[in-house]
């Protein structure tokens, strides 16, 4: 019963993630706005955005599986949340922002099976991973 409660959290926070990335996307998103929907999805996953973005490595593994058992539908939001601020900072044109959220995203992805199972309308983790790869390998835009 209580899984179901989260699993309903994770879909409840796939849903903002998955708005806010067509915003994203079409470059209809300010900053402030971004942050403060990325904010209100690693809520409903119970975690912290801040903690997320400040996180190295380690710590994310840490935070994402404290025991080392990873909860895959809290590992996604994670990853997607950081993807999202990734994806966000590339397209602001601000390189180094970007490519520490995007990698630290990659690093969640590899933690889950390659065709996990996901929220509807979001791509294997496969597919992301090499989504992310294709960003880490271009330039942003300039600002």
């Amino acid at each position: 019963m209580q899984r179901d409660y989260i699993l309903r959290l994770i879909e409840q926070a796939g849903t903002i993630l998955k708005v806010l990335l067509a915003r994203v996307r079409a470059g209809d998103a300010d900053r402030a706005r971004v942050a403060q929907d990325l904010r209100r999805a690693a809520n409903l996953g119970a975690f912290d955005f801040d903690i997320l973005r400040i996180c190295d490595a380690d710590g994310l593994r840490h935070l994402i599986a404290p025991t080392g058992e990873t909860d895959p539908s809290r590992t996604w939001l994670a990853a997607e949340i950081l993807f999202l601020d990734g994806l966000d900072a590339h397209l602001d044109g601000r390189a180094e922002d970007a490519a520490l959220q995007l990698g630290k995203a990659r690093i969640l992805y590899r933690l889950l099976e390659p065709t996990a199972v996901l929220p509807s309308g979001f791509p294997e983790t496969a597919q992301r991973i090499r989504e992310i790869d294709g960003l880490l390998s271009t330039e942003p835009p300039t600002a």
